[in-house]
């Protein structure tokens, strides 16, 4: 029984005599520094804003809150453009040049709004895509670069 009894001792000695910290001490010793170095540290900055004067706030809320919603309907025999604030205008596809009619009327829009910049073209199911391409470019030429398309039925 002494034998067993001093075997699990020696056995637990051992086992606490081998346990060294020391290495893993060294890895963070050498690792915590390594970190430190390649921290990325980002440069706080402040940007300094003044208010508009009051007279020009009270217009450029009353622009933000109406959007233009500007829209070209595509229809088989003409032109639809209209949007919030806008006399609709009608133009008529059968005439000789009728994307020159559209190019000068959507660079009125642009000239009476010149912050927008969004269109969106509305297309019946049988509209060619040609047909939508041509009001595409013709839309970007006039200033009007961003442009969405809906579908009509």
């Amino acid at each position: 029984m002494n034998a067993r009894h001093s075997l699990g001792r020696s056995f637990r000695g051992l086992v606490e005599n081998d346990l060294d910290i020391m290495p893993l001490m060294n890895l963070f010793v050498a690792l915590i520094p390594m970190l430190l170095i390649s921290a990325v540290f980002l440069n706080v900055t402040v940007i300094e804003m003044n208010a508009p004067p009051e007279g020009m706030a009270d217009d450029q809320e009353q622009k933000a809150v109406e959007p233009l919603h500007l829209a070209v309907t595509i229809r088989e025999d003409f032109f639809v453009i209209e949007g919030n604030k806008l006399d609709k205008s009608v133009i008529d596809r059968r005439d000789d040049d009728p994307e020159s009619a559209l190019a000068a009327a959507l660079a009125a829009v642009v000239a009476a709004h010149p912050g927008n910049r969004d269109v969106m073209i509305i297309s019946e199911a049988r509209t060619r895509y040609d047909e939508i391409i041509t009001v595409m470019d013709v839309s970007r030429a006039a200033g009007l670069p961003s442009a969405s398309l809906l579908g009509a039925e």
